[in-house]
């Protein structure tokens, strides 16, 4: 079930860039919408979890999801958080290794903790983490996330068939993420989500304060991150 819904995911994203060639604004709204749901499941689901498996050492994890996220961003270009362009690379012809490999690490990084704790439920104990709320906010994140990744491929002088592996790729990067995260030992699993944790902080934030460069009040992007809010917030407590 994770790797249909994380797969279906960047097909509605790439399908969305494919067939709405100007999808800017939905993105940007998406985008807020999902940077809420993320910091939501993040601070009131993951935080919590971490705090009573890893106990006081588990910030220094989530530190060092934001650092490993910091680098990934210095490959991927801020494609995570829709602030790639063609004109961001030096030529519009030459497939951008770099910021697929940063993509390509941070997507197979987000999907890792989601089966460990499916599959080690027993070992790590119900408190109130479920993978299926990461799941669902890192899908709809994964959405608006495909939608930047396919227009910029789209924008490219390269081979469609090209454009559509790199998507194909990248659609399978988390589920292998999840799927080799299922191999791990659950004592593993509290620092993993902390990693993850610091990765979803960080794009979250990102998304919202570079939303807002000119300290102005939008109410439209603050009632997309509130709805997101909510929603991760009713998420939480079912």
């Amino acid at each position: 079930m994770d790797y249909v819904v994380l797969i279906s995911a960047v097909i509605i994203g790439a399908g969305t860039a494919y067939f709405f060639q100007n999808n800017s604004k939905f993105s940007k709204q998406l985008l807020m919408f999902s940077a809420g749901l993320l910091l939501a499941i993040t601070v009131l689901d993951m935080f919590p979890s971490l705090y009573i498996d890893g106990g006081f050492n588990a910030g220094i994890w989530i530190i060092i999801g934001v650092g490993i996220q910091l680098i990934l961003e210095g490959l991927s270009k801020g494609i995570e958080h829709g602030h790639l362009h063609s004109s961001d690379h030096h030529t519009d012809s030459v497939i951008p290794v770099s910021i697929m490999l940063g993509l390509f690490i941070h997507s197979f990084l987000e999907g890792t903790p989601l089966e460990v704790h499916h599959l080690h439920n027993h070992d790590v104990h119900d408190h109130h983490l479920h993978s299926s709320n990461i799941l669902w906010a890192l899908s709809i994140h994964k959405v608006s996330e495909t939608i930047v990744l396919s227009t910029f491929l789209f924008s490219l002088h390269i081979k469609r068939i090209y454009a559509f592996s790199i998507l194909i790729l990248f659609a399978v990067s988390a589920p292998v993420g999840a799927f080799l995260g299922s191999f791990l030992e659950p004592d593993i699993y509290p620092k993993l989500l902390g990693i993850v944790a610091g990765i979803f902080l960080h794009i979250s934030s990102v998304i919202i304060f570079e939303s807002n460069e000119k300290h102005s009040l939008n109410w439209q992007k603050l009632l997309l991150v509130f709805s997101g809010m909510f929603i991760g917030f009713l998420i939480s407590i079912i």
